[in-house]
């Protein structure tokens, strides 16, 4: 995705540096994460124009959102065509996956119902590896930073 894309050109440039900083955060951040990161920088905005900016690149298929495990919305640049994903509710990380079989079906059922244009998402969610992994020892009062310590 290029930010100067002439797609882009009727947003404000405030809408456009929500998109910018965006594509550069790696995964999914909240609406308010995102806006500290982009006030740190000195970009002067306001947290609702985040919010707006943010839901109006998802309803043009430029974001994709996320629930995390505390039921905050969280936000990510969409990745070029068809893209699915295992996702892990606790560190967020995502694993992209092939699922042809999926987009076959899902062309084919809008198909047979009049639809064209058809964007398709799959995202299964669950825990990694990792955050799944029992809890190392460790010493008295240390804790690990998994959101969904059992230490």
């Amino acid at each position: 995705m290029n930010p100067s894309h002439d797609r882009t050109s009727s947003w404000s440039r405030q809408q456009r540096a929500v998109f910018e900083a965006l594509l550069r955060t790696p995964g999914f951040v909240s609406a308010q994460a995102l806006h500290l990161t982009m006030r740190t920088n000195g970009e002067n905005i306001g947290l609702a124009t985040v919010y707006r900016s943010l839901h109006a690149l998802a309803a043009s298929g430029r974001a994709e959102t996320i629930q995390n495990a505390a039921g905050t919305q969280l936000f990510g640049a969409a990745a070029e065509g068809r893209q699915h994903r295992l996702a892990c509710r606790d560190c967020r990380r995502r694993v992209p996956i092939t699922a042809t079989f999926v987009d076959d079906w899902a062309t084919a059922i809008a198909a047979e119902h009049g639809f064209t244009d058809v964007h398709l998402v799959v995202e299964i969610t669950g825990n990694c590896g990792t955050c799944s992994a029992p809890p190392r020892p460790r010493a008295t009062g240390e804790c690990c930073t998994r959101s969904a310590c059992r230490c």
